[in-house]
């Protein structure tokens, strides 16, 4: 069986993770984001490492949340439900505090999580193609652990009706935001991604670590309030009744009980 996480490392000290459970538009469940982690806390440990590339297999970059994880941690106890939560922001927190360049490459379905990455990265490439969407509310949810990374780079007034309505936007939408950088039109991915690693790789290694140093230090840092008040957003959603109405519904292909009947057919 092939690893959900493929890792590596080439000859010019770039790294590339890939998510690979395309199955599931490479949604992520908790076994992933652990993998995750750890390819990650291996970026930290080698300082000769360049940059790091992160991708997807499949028809999608990421799905957001692997629904079937939801439905498990909404058996827990809130406790449990704000330990388990905290998995995805350490997660997103380690992409955001990584220590050299991360360039995202996106295409397919960029949903919840696969969004949250895209807040981390330095640079976002996308297919022209690509549909982003925060569909949480719709199932009785909120973006809550992926909302301080996404907002502290984009247009907050342009964003806010998509956190509110959950409706699809394209990749010109996402530009206009500020959530991606560069828009290609169905060229591969290695070629898409080639112009901003040759500039990566003529820079100085060093001056490069410490402007990503300078980057973290002068943003305004996601600090223990958002930390604490994202987590447990989300963990007392999970348990909400209509947070297990719309991931039950969502299962089961039906539609969550507070759709109006003239809407359920949509």
């Amino acid at each position: 069986m092939e690893e959900e996480i493929l890792f590596s490392i080439d000859e010019d000290k770039i790294a590339r993770l890939i998510l690979n459970r395309p199955e599931v538009h490479n949604a992520l469940d908790e076994n992933s984001i652990h993998k995750i982690r750890d390819f990650l806390k291996i970026l930290y440990e080698d300082s000769t490492v360049r940059a790091l590339v992160v991708s997807g297999k499949g028809n999608s970059f990421c799905s957001g949340a692997d629904l079937h994880w939801m439905e498990r941690a909404s058996e827990f106890t809130e406790a449990e439900n704000v330990q388990d939560a905290n998995l995805l922001f350490s997660m997103l927190s380690s992409f955001n505090a990584l220590p050299i360049p991360v360039l995202t490459y996106v295409h397919g379905l960029v949903m919840g999580g696969g969004i949250g990455i895209i807040g981390c990265s330095d640079i976002v490439i996308s297919d022209s193609k690509t549909v982003f969407s925060f569909p949480e509310v719709k199932l009785g949810l909120a973006p809550a652990i992926i909302s301080p990374y996404v907002l502290k780079g984009v247009n907050s007034r342009l964003i806010r009706r998509y956190f509110l309505t959950g409706e699809n936007f394209d990749a010109i939408k996402a530009h206009q935001m500020g959530l991606i950088h560069e828009i290609v039109e169905a060229e591969s991915q290695e070629g898409a991604l080639a112009p901003f690693l040759r500039n990566i790789l003529i820079a100085s290694p060093n001056a490069l670590r410490q402007t990503k140093k300078l980057l973290y230090q002068l943003t305004p840092n996601i600090g223990e309030k958002e930390h604490q008040v994202t987590v447990e957003a989300i963990a007392r959603l999970r348990r909400s009744e209509e947070g297990l109405q719309g991931i039950n519904a969502f299962l089961k292909k039906k539609s969550p009980p507070w759709i109006p009947e003239r809407f359920k057919d949509d």
